[in-house]
């Protein structure tokens, strides 16, 4: 049944701002990271829906705009000439097109474009007429839907073959998508719908009419193995979920490296009410997302879970409170596979995409008061090598951190 949504923008709730936070976040250094290559910038937002609350909280494409001019500005500052490529802005959406012009009115128009429409009729001409204008550019999508139907395997999959970099950052409905695998398969859903979709941030809930439709958006029929098990009460809707999301990620990986999720619910042990995945081929973007999803669900956990009380450890996105001994475990599992030596950002990158975001990068290298890096530097279990080899006073440089011309090898003491 379609959701009355007279009311869906009249206020911002706190859960749609942790979800534009992790989007602003990241773009900021992406759009600083991604100059540096020289070549154009296609950002899309897919389903951009007013751009600015009733309440005047800015939706996700002044976010979008406003992390884009950031990047500008922090460019200008450490560049002699201040030059950057080109970058497009198109913000696809169908039934707020006009208040969204009304909101971007004073942007560019050389720079930003609202498409009037649906995603699914725009995206591949857009794609295309983009490539054939500019040639190898880099890609973003954002893709935040109204509903889990319109997600397509097949175009995300075809990204990194035709653009010089792809990325994705995805709002997967996963109980939406349970809910219709199981109308589909005449599998009873036996939870309380209106606890599970209570207070989600969902538009218009999608109705699936095939396998062939769910197929589409999975990008195979894993889901239904999944499905299966939770009609003959094997395992339960949330496990049914945790499963999906683990197999939703690892198919992205087919053509993505590195992907990532976090996992979105408004009350402990809850259900999470939908998944944002981000998908990319470049081992900084990963880090980078993932120190961004482990400081946004310090907020989500916190605000939202907690009511603002503090716990001893930072959590997990999954209520999960992780001592030091058991992030240095797993750090230890991964580096028996460094028989080589192995960027910095590359570990921790294959670390998060192996684990998931367990704890922000401080506690793995970067942290001032020490990290389990530091820690097994200390102890001789890793080989470590830095460039530059000496500080600036001479000194032997010990930084835990890539960037701004350090560069950092490690691997395994034989």
């Amino acid at each position: 049944m379609p959701k009355d949504n007279r009311e869906y923008f009249k206020q911002k709730k706190i859960w749609s701002k942790v979800k534009d936070e992790l989007l602003g976040c990241y773009l900021v250094p992406y759009f600083s990271k991604i100059f540096a290559t020289n070549k154009p910038v296609l950002y899309v937002d897919c389903f951009a829906g007013k751009g600015k609350f009733d309440d005047g909280e800015n939706g996700s494409p002044l976010t979008a705009i406003e992390s884009l001019e950031r990047s500008i500005t922090i460019h200008q500052s450490n560049r002699r000439t201040g030059s950057y490529p080109l970058v497009q802005m198109k913000f696809i959406e169908l039934n707020h097109a006009a208040g969204l012009s009304a909101n971007l009115a004073d942007q560019p128009l050389d720079r930003c474009e609202v498409i009037d429409g649906k995603f699914e009729d725009n995206i591949l001409p857009l794609l295309h007429r983009e490539k054939s204008k500019y040639g190898n550019l880099n890609v973003f999508l954002y893709v935040d839907p109204y509903g889990v139907k319109v997600l397509s395997a097949e175009l995300f999959d075809a990204l990194p073959s035709i653009f010089s970099t792809a990325e994705l950052l995805i709002n997967f409905n996963s109980f939406g998508f349970i809910r219709e695998a199981c109308r589909v398969m005449t599998v009873e859903f036996r939870e309380m719908e209106d606890e599970v979709f209570n207070d989600l941030d969902e538009y218009d809930s999608s109705i699936m009419d095939s396998i062939v439709e769910l197929n589409n958006v999975a990008g195979g029929d894993y889901w239904q193995a999944i499905i299966n098990k939770y009609s003959t009460g094997l395992i339960d809707c949330y496990q049914a979920e945790k499963e999906l999301a683990k197999q939703y990620k690892m198919r992205l990986r087919c053509k993505y490296c590195y992907v990532l999720d976090m996992p979105i619910r408004l009350k402990p042990g809850q259900h999470p009410k939908y998944r944002m995945v981000h998908a990319t081929n470049h081992p900084d973007g990963c880090v980078l997302m993932a120190d961004n999803i482990a400081k946004r669900t310090d907020r989500l956990v916190i605000e939202i879970q907690s009511g603002g009380q503090l716990s001893l450890l930072p959590q997990t996105a999954d209520n999960e409170m992780l001592e030091d001994s058991y992030l240095e475990e797993k750090v230890r599992d991964m580096l028996t596979t460094t028989t080589e030596d192995t960027r910095l950002n590359v570990f921790l990158a294959d670390f998060y995409n192996e684990y998931g975001v367990l704890c922000d990068v401080s506690r793995l290298s970067s942290g001032r008061g020490g990290s389990v890096l530091k820690s097994l530097e200390k102890k001789g279990f890793i080989v470590v090598k830095r460039e530059p080899e000496f500080t600036d006073r001479g000194r032997q440089s010990g930084f835990w951190q890539e960037g701004k011309g350090n560069a950092l090898w490690l691997r395994k003491r034989s």
